[in-house]
This record gives structure tokens, sequence and C-alpha cells, in this order.
């Protein structure tokens, strides 16, 4: 990995650890950007569709773990995704940069193994998205689970009303 790519990564994971850490306090205390109760799922699903590495959908509705772990996860595969364009391209590279001036194209290989990160990519946002919506759904819907680090133990709580308004 050259400098630049090297500074470009750490410039993002910078930038994502001031947000989650920013946002999470937020959360914590109550207050912030994702404080509202009732959460749009079509707004989480498309949150989470956004071109950035970045599992929005998961922040908006609250679930930082999934956050953490989707935002983690699409940052594994577009990585090095993108490390294999920027050796393989020619973008912003004039020619005396490159180390061997004979070789035009991808090899079979890294065409092969550029197509399964972007695939993996995709498919992680599409779960992501999925993943979201529904949290939301059931956010909206009053269940939700809750792990006690304290007391290791699982909460299931449901609020179910009494009585129908006519």
């Amino acid at each position: 990995m050259n400098r630049r790519s090297r500074i470009w990564l750490a410039v993002l994971g910078g930038a994502f650890l001031l947000f989650t850490a920013y946002a999470g306090a937020q959360h914590r205390h109550g207050g912030g950007w994702f404080s509202s109760q009732e959460k749009n799922p079509a707004v989480a699903a498309a949150l989470s569709l956004q071109p950035l590495p970045i599992a929005l959908g998961q922040f908006y509705v609250g679930d930082w773990e999934k956050g953490i772990l989707f935002t983690t996860a699409q940052l594994a595969l577009i990585v090095p995704a993108m490390v294999l364009l920027s050796e393989n391209s020619s973008w912003g590279h004039h020619w005396y940069y490159d180390t061997d001036p004979y070789r035009r194209s991808w090899t079979t290989a890294e065409r092969e193994r550029f197509y399964y990160f972007i695939g993996g990519y995709v498919i992680v946002k599409v779960i992501s998205a999925f993943d979201a919506g529904y949290s939301a759904e059931r956010q909206n819907k009053h269940v939700s689970l809750y792990y006690n680090e304290q007391t290791r133990s699982v909460n299931l709580s449901l609020a179910i009303p009494l009585s129908r308004e006519k």
C-alpha cells in the first residue's frame, strides 16, 4: 500500500471513529442526532444504501453494535478493492510513476479478486439496508431485546396496548 492510500485510510478511519464516539455519547445521554422515538424504515434503509462504507441506517435506528459490525465489514471489503483499483488504473498517474511500463491491463486473478470484493460489498450493503429497515419497524412496534453487561442478562420487552382508541 502506498503512502497516499495509507494517509487516505487513516483520515477515513479517524473521521469514522470521531463520528461514532460523538454520536454514541449523544445516544447514551438521551439526546443528539438520533433521539426521536419513531423511526422511518424507508429512511433507515436509504441511509444504509448510501454509497459511503458506513452503515448509517443502523446508527439512525440506534443499533450501534450492528452499525459498527456492518461498517467494519464494508470497510474490510471496499478498502482492498480500492487498493486494487488504484494499483491497476492510470487515474492521476503519469507514465514515469509506473513500475512496469509494459503492463497495460489487469491480470485475471486481480480482476476476479476485485469483482469478489465489490460483489461482497454490495451484498453487505443490501443486507445492511434490510436489517436497518427491519430494526426500525421492530422498534416502532415497541419490541426490544437488550443485553445488560453488569448483570449479564438479556431483557426482552414488548409493549402491548391494553385499550384501543377509536
